[in-house]
């Protein structure tokens, strides 16, 4: 996962919080099941999520709203978005589809990390160096 972005004044987007009884404005993630969604995107969906970078945690651990269990007790982020850890649980084992939009992001974030030029000299060179 790479460094989050430099602050532009745009707050990271919120992906994957549910509702409560108490808070109905959330979504329900059993209405965002798709058992149709390829198996093979999820799994890279899934990866990318379990994989962000820390940006809080709590006290206390959050459960599946759909099969209850332990799901964590940290925020993650990309730098772009950010979601509870247990996100990547709710994708793989339940099909609980992403926005599109979010997807996509995935996709070009890691063909970018795929396009980067290395260096392969520099650590030879450095790995003694203390």
């Amino acid at each position: 996962m790479s460094e989050p972005r430099e602050d532009t004044g745009r707050p990271v987007r919120l992906l994957g919080f549910w509702g409560t009884p108490e808070n109905r404005t959330l979504p329900d993630p059993a209405g965002l099941v798709d058992a149709a969604w390829d198996e093979s995107e999820r799994h890279w969906v899934s990866d990318y999520l379990d994989h962000g970078q820390v940006a809080g945690s709590s006290m206390g651990v959050s459960r599946c709203r759909l099969c209850a269990c332990v799901n964590g007790s940290r925020d993650l982020t990309d730098g772009h978005y950010l979601w509870p850890e247990g996100l990547g649980h709710c994708v793989l084992d339940h099909g609980v589809r992403l926005p599109a939009e979010f997807v996509e992001h995935i996709g070009h974030r890691l063909q970018a990390l795929e396009d980067l030029a290395r260096d392969s000299s520099w650590w030879p060179r450095n790995a003694a160096r203390t």
